[in-house]
Protein backbone atom coordinates (compact mmCIF):
# COMPACT_ATOMS: atom_id res chain seq x y z
CA UNK A 1 0.00 0.00 0.00
CA UNK A 2 1.21 3.55 -0.87
CA UNK A 3 -0.25 6.99 0.70
CA UNK A 4 0.13 10.51 0.64
CA UNK A 5 -1.55 12.94 3.12
CA UNK A 6 -5.21 11.66 3.22
CA UNK A 7 -4.77 9.51 -0.24
CA UNK A 8 -4.22 5.46 0.55
CA UNK A 9 -3.35 3.45 -3.22
CA UNK A 10 -3.10 0.04 -3.84
CA UNK A 11 -1.54 -1.78 -6.85
CA UNK A 12 -4.35 -3.98 -8.77
CA UNK A 13 -3.17 -7.28 -9.37
CA UNK A 14 -6.11 -8.24 -10.99
CA UNK A 15 -9.50 -6.98 -12.12
CA UNK A 16 -10.80 -9.86 -9.68
CA UNK A 17 -9.45 -8.30 -6.62
CA UNK A 18 -11.33 -5.43 -6.63
CA UNK A 19 -15.19 -4.37 -6.13
CA UNK A 20 -15.57 -2.23 -8.56
CA UNK A 21 -18.52 0.21 -7.07
CA UNK A 22 -18.15 3.49 -7.92
CA UNK A 23 -19.33 6.77 -6.78
CA UNK A 24 -22.24 8.24 -9.54
CA UNK A 25 -20.32 10.14 -11.97
CA UNK A 26 -16.74 8.31 -11.13
CA UNK A 27 -15.88 8.68 -14.74
CA UNK A 28 -17.61 8.87 -18.82
CA UNK A 29 -15.46 5.47 -18.86
CA UNK A 30 -16.71 3.68 -16.15
CA UNK A 31 -18.08 0.18 -18.54
CA UNK A 32 -14.73 0.08 -19.32
CA UNK A 33 -12.59 0.47 -16.65
CA UNK A 34 -12.00 -3.14 -15.58
CA UNK A 35 -10.85 -3.74 -19.19
CA UNK A 36 -8.74 -1.24 -19.06
CA UNK A 37 -6.90 -2.89 -15.95
CA UNK A 38 -6.81 -6.41 -17.27
CA UNK A 39 -5.28 -4.87 -20.52
CA UNK A 40 -2.46 -2.75 -18.99
CA UNK A 41 -1.65 -5.72 -16.85
CA UNK A 42 -1.64 -8.04 -19.57
CA UNK A 43 1.08 -5.84 -21.27
CA UNK A 44 2.82 -5.48 -18.32
CA UNK A 45 1.22 -2.63 -17.13
CA UNK A 46 0.10 -1.28 -13.27
CA UNK A 47 -2.85 -0.42 -11.41
CA UNK A 48 -3.52 1.27 -8.53
CA UNK A 49 -6.98 2.44 -6.96
CA UNK A 50 -7.34 4.91 -4.50
CA UNK A 51 -10.24 5.06 -1.46
CA UNK A 52 -11.70 7.35 0.71
CA UNK A 53 -11.37 6.97 4.19
CA UNK A 54 -14.88 5.60 4.05
CA UNK A 55 -13.72 2.68 1.32
CA UNK A 56 -15.07 4.37 -1.39
CA UNK A 57 -13.11 4.28 -4.77
CA UNK A 58 -11.60 7.84 -5.44
CA UNK A 59 -9.38 7.42 -8.37
CA UNK A 60 -7.75 4.31 -10.64
CA UNK A 61 -4.22 4.69 -12.59
CA UNK A 62 -3.38 2.91 -15.15
CA UNK A 63 0.17 2.83 -16.07
CA UNK A 64 2.21 0.98 -19.36
CA UNK A 65 5.59 0.56 -17.90
CA UNK A 66 7.03 0.29 -21.49
CA UNK A 67 5.86 3.28 -22.99
CA UNK A 68 5.54 5.54 -19.59
CA UNK A 69 2.22 6.49 -19.84
CA UNK A 70 -0.80 6.15 -18.16
CA UNK A 71 -4.59 7.22 -17.68
CA UNK A 72 -5.88 9.04 -14.36
CA UNK A 73 -9.68 8.52 -13.37
CA UNK A 74 -10.58 10.30 -10.47
CA UNK A 75 -12.89 13.67 -9.49
CA UNK A 76 -10.90 14.41 -6.82
CA UNK A 77 -7.80 16.75 -7.12
CA UNK A 78 -5.95 14.83 -3.94
CA UNK A 79 -6.32 11.68 -6.01
CA UNK A 80 -5.36 13.30 -9.52
CA UNK A 81 -2.20 14.47 -7.63
CA UNK A 82 -0.84 11.57 -5.82
CA UNK A 83 -1.37 9.32 -8.96
CA UNK A 84 0.23 12.21 -11.06
CA UNK A 85 4.05 11.75 -9.06
CA UNK A 86 3.31 8.61 -8.42
CA UNK A 87 5.17 7.22 -11.43
CA UNK A 88 7.80 8.40 -14.28
CA UNK A 89 5.23 9.30 -17.80
CA UNK A 90 6.19 10.68 -20.86
CA UNK A 91 2.66 11.67 -20.53
CA UNK A 92 -1.06 11.08 -18.81
CA UNK A 93 -4.83 10.95 -19.33
CA UNK A 94 -7.49 12.48 -16.83
CA UNK A 95 -10.51 14.09 -17.44
CA UNK A 96 -10.19 16.44 -14.34
CA UNK A 97 -9.13 19.91 -15.32
CA UNK A 98 -5.87 21.09 -13.54
CA UNK A 99 -3.48 23.64 -13.34
CA UNK A 100 -1.06 21.73 -15.42
CA UNK A 101 -0.63 22.37 -19.16
CA UNK A 102 -2.60 20.20 -21.17
CA UNK A 103 -3.79 19.18 -24.77
CA UNK A 104 -7.75 18.53 -24.99
CA UNK A 105 -9.37 15.72 -26.82
CA UNK A 106 -12.93 15.57 -27.27
CA UNK A 107 -14.83 12.23 -26.77
CA UNK A 108 -17.11 11.81 -29.53
CA UNK A 109 -19.90 10.24 -28.94
CA UNK A 110 -22.88 7.60 -31.68
CA UNK A 111 -26.08 5.67 -30.06
CA UNK A 112 -26.32 2.95 -32.43
CA UNK A 113 -29.73 2.37 -31.55
CA UNK A 114 -31.41 3.78 -33.93
CA UNK A 115 -29.29 4.90 -36.72
CA UNK A 116 -29.50 3.66 -40.25
CA UNK A 117 -25.62 3.35 -41.65
CA UNK A 118 -25.42 4.44 -45.11
CA UNK A 119 -21.92 4.37 -46.80
CA UNK A 120 -20.76 3.29 -50.21
CA UNK A 121 -16.93 2.08 -49.61
CA UNK A 122 -13.95 2.71 -51.83
CA UNK A 123 -11.79 0.46 -50.70
CA UNK A 124 -11.96 -3.09 -49.50
CA UNK A 125 -11.92 -3.71 -45.25
CA UNK A 126 -10.10 -6.57 -44.00
CA UNK A 127 -10.01 -7.36 -40.35
CA UNK A 128 -6.70 -8.63 -39.05
CA UNK A 129 -6.37 -12.20 -38.08
CA UNK A 130 -3.40 -14.45 -36.63
CA UNK A 131 -1.40 -14.44 -39.44
CA UNK A 132 -1.97 -10.54 -39.89
CA UNK A 133 0.05 -9.66 -35.97
CA UNK A 134 3.47 -9.30 -36.83
CA UNK A 135 2.59 -6.90 -39.78
CA UNK A 136 -0.05 -5.10 -37.72
CA UNK A 137 2.82 -4.72 -34.70
CA UNK A 138 5.24 -3.40 -37.49
CA UNK A 139 2.41 -1.03 -38.72
CA UNK A 140 1.63 0.21 -35.04
CA UNK A 141 5.41 0.48 -34.41
CA UNK A 142 5.84 3.04 -37.57
CA UNK A 143 2.66 5.05 -36.73
CA UNK A 144 3.00 5.46 -33.03
CA UNK A 145 7.11 5.23 -31.83
CA UNK A 146 7.19 3.84 -28.63
CA UNK A 147 4.23 1.87 -27.94
CA UNK A 148 4.08 -1.11 -26.21
CA UNK A 149 5.58 -4.08 -28.41
CA UNK A 150 3.03 -6.50 -26.32
CA UNK A 151 0.01 -4.21 -26.63
CA UNK A 152 -1.29 -5.88 -30.20
CA UNK A 153 -1.14 -9.48 -29.17
CA UNK A 154 -2.96 -8.65 -25.97
CA UNK A 155 -5.52 -6.37 -27.51
CA UNK A 156 -6.34 -9.48 -30.16
CA UNK A 157 -6.50 -11.40 -27.03
CA UNK A 158 -8.91 -9.28 -25.03
CA UNK A 159 -11.61 -9.55 -28.40
CA UNK A 160 -10.38 -6.30 -29.87
CA UNK A 161 -10.88 -6.30 -34.06
CA UNK A 162 -8.34 -4.44 -35.94
CA UNK A 163 -9.71 -3.07 -39.25
CA UNK A 164 -7.23 -2.15 -42.32
CA UNK A 165 -6.98 -1.44 -45.71
CA UNK A 166 -4.16 -2.60 -47.90
CA UNK A 167 -2.96 -1.25 -51.01
CA UNK A 168 -0.82 -3.48 -53.06
CA UNK A 169 1.24 -5.11 -50.91
CA UNK A 170 1.26 -2.73 -47.67
CA UNK A 171 -1.12 -1.84 -45.04
CA UNK A 172 -2.17 1.72 -46.41
CA UNK A 173 -4.44 2.41 -42.85
CA UNK A 174 -5.65 0.84 -39.62
CA UNK A 175 -8.12 1.55 -36.91
CA UNK A 176 -8.82 -0.84 -33.53
CA UNK A 177 -11.98 -0.83 -31.84
CA UNK A 178 -13.08 -2.67 -28.57
CA UNK A 179 -16.23 -4.05 -27.05
CA UNK A 180 -17.25 -3.72 -23.58
CA UNK A 181 -21.00 -3.88 -22.14
CA UNK A 182 -22.39 -3.93 -25.65
CA UNK A 183 -20.39 -0.33 -26.12
CA UNK A 184 -17.77 0.17 -28.63
CA UNK A 185 -14.78 2.36 -28.70
CA UNK A 186 -12.99 3.19 -32.05
CA UNK A 187 -8.90 4.23 -31.19
CA UNK A 188 -6.14 4.04 -33.04
CA UNK A 189 -7.24 5.36 -36.76
CA UNK A 190 -4.01 6.12 -38.79
CA UNK A 191 -3.77 6.20 -42.56
CA UNK A 192 0.03 6.28 -43.96
CA UNK A 193 0.34 10.00 -45.51
CA UNK A 194 1.21 8.70 -48.92
CA UNK A 195 -2.83 7.38 -48.54
CA UNK A 196 -4.51 10.11 -47.07
CA UNK A 197 -7.46 12.14 -48.78
CA UNK A 198 -8.70 9.26 -50.89
CA UNK A 199 -11.77 8.22 -48.32
CA UNK A 200 -9.39 5.46 -46.68
CA UNK A 201 -10.11 6.55 -42.42
CA UNK A 202 -13.84 7.05 -43.59
CA UNK A 203 -14.31 3.60 -45.14
CA UNK A 204 -12.68 2.23 -41.66
CA UNK A 205 -14.98 4.31 -39.46
CA UNK A 206 -17.85 3.03 -41.14
CA UNK A 207 -16.69 -0.71 -40.83
CA UNK A 208 -16.11 -0.53 -37.29
CA UNK A 209 -19.44 1.38 -36.79
CA UNK A 210 -21.20 -1.54 -38.66
CA UNK A 211 -19.70 -4.27 -37.22
CA UNK A 212 -20.48 -3.05 -33.80
CA UNK A 213 -24.49 -2.31 -34.90
CA UNK A 214 -23.81 -6.30 -36.53
CA UNK A 215 -22.84 -6.56 -32.42
CA UNK A 216 -25.78 -5.19 -31.27
CA UNK A 217 -23.72 -2.87 -29.87
CA UNK A 218 -25.78 0.37 -28.57
CA UNK A 219 -23.38 3.09 -28.47
CA UNK A 220 -19.39 3.94 -29.37
CA UNK A 221 -17.18 6.66 -28.75
CA UNK A 222 -13.69 7.70 -30.07
CA UNK A 223 -11.47 9.94 -27.73
CA UNK A 224 -9.28 12.37 -30.59
CA UNK A 225 -6.80 15.55 -30.25
CA UNK A 226 -9.07 18.87 -30.66
CA UNK A 227 -5.49 19.82 -32.94
CA UNK A 228 -6.10 16.38 -34.90
CA UNK A 229 -9.06 18.14 -37.46
CA UNK A 230 -8.60 15.27 -40.32
CA UNK A 231 -9.60 12.79 -37.63
CA UNK A 232 -12.46 14.79 -36.31
CA UNK A 233 -14.03 15.41 -39.80
CA UNK A 234 -13.99 11.76 -40.02
CA UNK A 235 -15.70 10.74 -37.12
CA UNK A 236 -18.51 14.03 -37.74
CA UNK A 237 -19.03 12.26 -41.17
CA UNK A 238 -20.12 9.62 -39.27
CA UNK A 239 -22.31 11.47 -37.50
CA UNK A 240 -20.70 10.91 -34.18
CA UNK A 241 -20.57 13.95 -31.73
CA UNK A 242 -18.32 15.86 -29.23
CA UNK A 243 -20.03 14.96 -25.84
CA UNK A 244 -16.93 15.35 -23.19
CA UNK A 245 -13.44 16.17 -22.95
CA UNK A 246 -10.25 14.67 -21.37
CA UNK A 247 -6.91 15.62 -20.85
CA UNK A 248 -3.83 14.81 -22.14
CA UNK A 249 -0.78 16.04 -19.60
CA UNK A 250 2.71 16.34 -20.59
CA UNK A 251 5.37 15.99 -18.19
CA UNK A 252 8.04 17.63 -16.92
CA UNK A 253 11.64 16.50 -16.82
CA UNK A 254 13.95 16.75 -14.20
CA UNK A 255 15.56 19.60 -16.33
CA UNK A 256 11.61 21.41 -16.45
CA UNK A 257 11.61 21.00 -20.36
CA UNK A 258 8.19 19.36 -21.27
CA UNK A 259 8.52 15.66 -22.37
CA UNK A 260 6.43 15.12 -25.43
CA UNK A 261 7.81 11.70 -26.47
CA UNK A 262 5.11 9.58 -27.68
Amino acid sequence: MSSSGEVKAVEVRSPSDIDFVFPNGFSFFEPYLQYFIRETIGAGGEAYVSRTSEGNISGLFVYDCSEKTGTIYTRSKEAFDYFYELRPANFLFAELKTEHESEVYDIYTIDLENLAIVHRFSHEISIAEEGDVDEIGQFMASAHPGINKRWVNVALKEGERCFFVRLGKEIAGLGWLSIVNNIGRLHSLHVKPQFRRIGIGEDILFARLLWLRSKRARSAFSEISRDNSPSSRIAMKGRMTPSGTIFQYFKKDSSGEMDRKS
